[in-house]
């Protein structure tokens, strides 16, 4: 496992990453970085994404998501033994990002995930296996928001679950099974195509997380 906790202090790695079957390596990095090094990372993003950032309402918002992807890029890199601009990611029909065939590798093929919330993003790589994962900042909830999301998109034993637990222990609980089921949703690669109440997961205090 590796961490980039920031940018401007993230020690130099290996040349080369490898995963070995089974493995899961996650990396959470900082979004948050001076203006002159979002500018040098723009170099190593390639058109589609350069367009994709200028849409952005805010400069903030554009700001972190060149970070985000340059990051993936230069990860990338190293486990593929490749130049970032050398990379050339697309989407699957539901806008999952992934390697396209030709550079996922030879076989065993490099599967991989990003998510970020404010000035965090968090990334895993895995070979051969689907995966998904889900960062989100916990921000405070009223108790009725927090009662109608759950209503709306959870299960009804998760729903359950939540609203029997003390008051004190439901935002957070609210938001791991969120996060839960929007990896689980991210693995699957159907986007909004599969609904969130149609699945279960875990959410409890001290659970495990797992498919119910």
């Amino acid at each position: 496992m590796s961490c980039v906790s920031d940018w401007q202090c993230w020690p130099e790695p290996p040349a080369h990453l490898s995963l070995l079957p089974g493995e899961v390596h996650i990396w959470c990095a900082s979004l948050a970085v001076p203006s002159a090094t979002v500018e040098q990372l723009v170099s190593v993003l390639e058109a589609g994404e350069l367009q994709r950032a200028a849409r952005f309402r805010y400069e903030s918002e554009r700001q972190r998501f060149i970070v985000a992807r340059a990051i993936l890029r230069l990860i990338l890199s190293r486990y593929l033994g490749l130049s970032p601009l050398q990379l050339r990611l697309s989407t699957n029909p539901w806008g999952k990002p992934e390697l396209p065939s030709f550079l996922a590798g030879t076989s065993p093929r490099v599967t991989f995930n990003l998510s970020h919330s404010e000035t965090l993003a968090l990334y895993a790589f895995t070979l051969e296996q689907a995966i998904g994962v889900d960062l989100e900042y916990l921000r405070p909830l009223p108790e009725r928001e927090l009662e109608q999301l759950a209503a709306r998109y959870f299960s009804p034993g998760e729903y359950r679950t939540l609203c029997s637990l003390p008051s004190e222990e439901r935002l957070t609980s609210f938001f791991r099974c969120w996060t839960r089921k929007e990896a689980y949703v991210k693995a699957r690669g159907q986007g909004l195509s599969l609904p969130l109440d149609t699945f279960e997961v875990s959410l409890a205090p001290g659970m495990p997380a797992k498919l119910l």
